[in-house]
């Protein structure tokens, strides 16, 4: 057999070195593996899961003090030109947060906590709730505003305002969260709970999981955005993680998802998905080789 015979006759090889072989045989086994472990990741992947604690300037118990020796921080970095872009941005976003906090308090309309007076051996307890003026009635006494009052400065508030009209009386206060549970719960609904309350113990409250509960999935939300995802939740349910502790405020929502069953019909959906992105992977590789072979 001539040269020119052998060169007709010889199987073209693909000029595309680093990513196709002789025959283009491991290249598509390559992406063939690369489809699979990107579908598997997406089904099974996990992560690591980082629970930050609230800072100083979120923490619910936050003082005057630590709220304005943070916003000082702040401004000397923002005006030393330190924090830059995305940082920058992050930093002026809190020192807006804080100088809010510091003018208006803690304290919004809807929200209840306890107080408990005592005075000499009689002791009297009441459930207030704030009114749309901040306004809130104790126990047979006057009103008091809780404008501009954070929630470290609530008990120190009521004892001068309680001082005023009763001698030798001690106050002492607990602030209750208001939550949302919703999904797959017995009771779906709007609760108040102690902040000290772990967040295990909130399912109960809701009347316990339903039989399709799926509580490893639960998620906490703060309006639209995401909280606590399903990782961090389930850290916290196994660490026995108080609200307080995961910085859980008044109107944040609990949602707890329905176990989705599998079922012959979601199997065959998947393989169908799985096999015609296949088919179109394979369909391509193909044209394209028949593109270099030209």
């Amino acid at each position: 057999m001539t040269d020119r015979a052998l060169r007709v006759t010889r199987r073209p090889r693909i000029r595309n070195e680093g990513l196709t072989s002789t025959y283009g045989v491991r290249p598509l086994r390559a992406l063939v593996a690369l489809v699979c472990a990107t579908v598997l990741g997406a089904c099974f992947g996990g992560g690591r899961v980082d629970m930050a604690a609230p800072s100083e300037s979120t923490s619910q118990r936050a003082t005057r003090t630590s709220l304005t020796a943070r916003l000082e921080t702040i401004d000397r970095e923002l005006a030393g030109g330190a924090a830059r872009g995305k940082s920058g941005t992050a930093l002026s976003t809190e020192a807006a947060a804080i100088r809010i906090r510091l003018k208006d308090g803690d304290f919004h309309p809807g929200d209840r906590f306890l107080v408990t007076i005592s005075q000499g051996g009689a002791t009297r307890a009441d459930t207030a709730s704030i009114r749309d003026s901040l306004m809130v009635t104790l126990v047979g006494l006057p009103d008091v505003s809780l404008q501009g009052t954070l929630r470290s400065e609530l008990n120190e508030k009521l004892t001068d305002h309680v001082a005023r009209f009763l001698k030798n009386a001690t106050v002492r206060t607990v602030v209750f969260t208001r939550i949302s549970i919703i999904g797959a719960v017995g009771q779906p609904g709007f609760f108040v709970v102690p902040p000290d309350r772990p967040m295990s113990e909130l399912i109960m409250i809701a009347g316990g999981a339903a039989a399709n509960a799926k509580l490893n999935d639960m998620q906490v939300y703060r309006g639209r955005a995401l909280l606590l995802n399903k990782k961090q939740t389930r850290l916290a349910f196994n660490e026995g993680r108080t609200l307080e502790q995961l910085d859980i405020k008044s109107g944040d929502e609990f949602r707890v998802p329905v176990l989705k069953k599998i079922t012959l019909a979601s199997v065959i959906q998947l393989l169908f998905i799985v096999s015609s992105l296949m088919f179109a992977v394979v369909n391509f590789l193909q044209f394209y080789y028949r593109q270099q072979q030209t």
